[in-house]
């Protein structure tokens, strides 16, 4: 990336032109690959070494505090330790960092769901339908979502 600059600044001094540098420098951002970036936390969790998929969500969402990825990683290795107002803060972290990420909604929606927090998750699980294109979730959180609203 540094050299990318440095060679969109070395041409801007050559044009005397800001023209096509922007571009240029926004072609070369691609979008993070979070499934990849967070594959190690996940293989840890998936093998029961929870203690050290905390450790190592958390160093994630210290350095990538802007992802709600992160967080709603954080915040299910928390939950599958039994920190349930811990991941559930990171949850709602998720949708505050990122509020168009569906999983964060989703599971927010659930731990409010789970602590009878019926009118709240069913506007997170309303977010969760909006924002998601998972057609083979959409069933259960409709489900889910008309159960909320009958108690709230």
């Amino acid at each position: 990336m540094k050299l990318l600059f440095h060679c969109a600044l070395a041409a801007v001094i050559a044009t005397g032109s800001f023209a096509g540098t922007t571009a240029a420098l926004a072609k070369s951002s691609k979008p993070v690959d979070w499934n990849k970036k967070l594959e190690k936390g996940y293989y840890e969790l998936s093998i029961g070494n929870v203690d050290q998929a905390i450790d190592w969500f958390r160093g994630k969402v210290k350095s990538n505090p802007s992802s709600a990825a992160c967080h709603t990683a954080l915040g299910t290795a928390l939950k599958k330790k039994g920190k349930l107002q811990d991941a559930k803060n990171e949850f709602s972290a998720a949708t505050s960092a990122e509020p168009t990420y569906a999983n964060g909604f989703y599971e927010l929606g659930a731990m409010q769901e789970s602590d009878k927090e019926y009118a709240a998750a069913s506007q997170s699980f309303e977010k969760y339908l909006q924002y998601s294109d998972d057609t083979n979730k959409k069933k259960v959180v409709e489900d889910r979502l008309k159960f909320c609203k009958e108690h709230s």
